[in-house]
């Protein structure tokens, strides 16, 4: 299972994505297939600049995933491993980077990002997911169903 973050908006707190999944044991998902938004930290130019601890997403790359029991959600939980500058990245539910992500990967819906959104009900501001929870767990199926199909994961943030 290949699942590719495109990473596309960059606000100075948080960096918006799209998640593509791509899986040999669903035909659903036989092509890659757009599957939810992501929200993380804000993305650094790795060359230019250092990481904020807390502050700061991942770098670009190809990460293994992993189900490995998390104390913070008492449960086993998808984490990315061998991530340069970071330990203990995770996909997971959460709204907002500020609140929810120090560095992991949060997934959802956003809401498109508009200059002029005057919204103040904040289930609809810029740069907070929603359904998190919904998306979450039927990522975490799809994920489960690759391994048990004998499938490796794979995360490619681009």
């Amino acid at each position: 299972m290949i699942i590719t973050l495109k990473r596309i908006y960059f606000k100075g707190t948080f960096t918006l994505g799209a998640l593509q999944i791509r899986t040999e044991n669903n035909p659903e998902y036989l092509v890659s297939k757009y599957f939810c938004d992501t929200l993380e930290p804000h993305a650094i130019d790795w060359s230019k600049e250092e990481k904020v601890a807390g502050k700061t997403a991942i770098p670009c790359g190809r990460y293994r995933v992993t189900l490995r029991y998390s104390r913070t959600f008492k449960r086993k939980m998808p984490y990315l491993e061998n991530v340069p500058h970071f330990t203990g990245i995770m996909l997971h539910t959460g709204n907002t980077a500020e609140k929810h992500s120090r560095g992991c990967i949060l997934v959802g819906k956003a809401v498109p990002p508009s200059d002029d959104d005057t919204s103040r009900d904040k289930a609809t501001v810029i740069g907070r997911l929603t359904d998190s929870r919904i998306t979450f767990k039927k990522l975490y199926k799809l994920i489960e169903e690759a391994f048990d199909y004998g499938e490796s994961v794979w995360v490619v943030v681009k």
